[in-house]
């Protein structure tokens, strides 16, 4: 019988976030799950994605997609009982359909902390879209 092993807890808010991507890079749905409180919200927004899921299904249909995600912290807010975290997320790879995937936006959180120390987070809110490749700077353009 094998001992399972406990998610990681969040000791800071934007810990929380930073945990999140981990979780869904290393393709662990549990810990992901882990970083939300049980009746947080999450909404993801993207053109061609899903944007009425609950958070197990959008965390899935990130998931699918078998690449990693990276975040960016911005701006924390915090007060004792609560915060906003501001962040920049990306996606980048080949897909499991061998497309290429290239997805950034901004987004942000409300996190809170638990009873047991942990902040985990009560609403988040993504915002991507395909990243298009920076143009070419050629010198003798104007």
């Amino acid at each position: 019988m094998s001992d399972p092993i406990e998610p990681l807890a969040a000791r800071g808010p934007q810990e929380a976030l930073e945990l999140l991507s981990q979780a869904l890079s290393d393709g662990d749905l549990e810990a992901a799950l882990a970083q939300y409180e049980d009746a947080a919200m999450l909404a993801p927004w993207r053109a061609d994605g899903p944007v009425d899921l609950g958070v197990r299904d959008a965390l899935t249909w990130f998931m699918a997609l078998r690449l990693p995600v990276s975040v960016r912290i911005g701006t924390v807010l915090a007060t004792p009982g609560l915060a906003l975290v501001t962040c920049e997320r990306r996606i980048a790879g080949t897909g499991p359909d061998g497309e290429p995937v290239r997805l950034a936006g901004h987004g942000c959180a409300i996190v809170r902390p638990q009873l047991d120390g942990a902040w985990r987070i009560a609403a988040d809110a993504w915002h991507l879209e395909a990243e298009r490749p920076q143009a070419e700077h050629r010198p003798d353009s104007p």
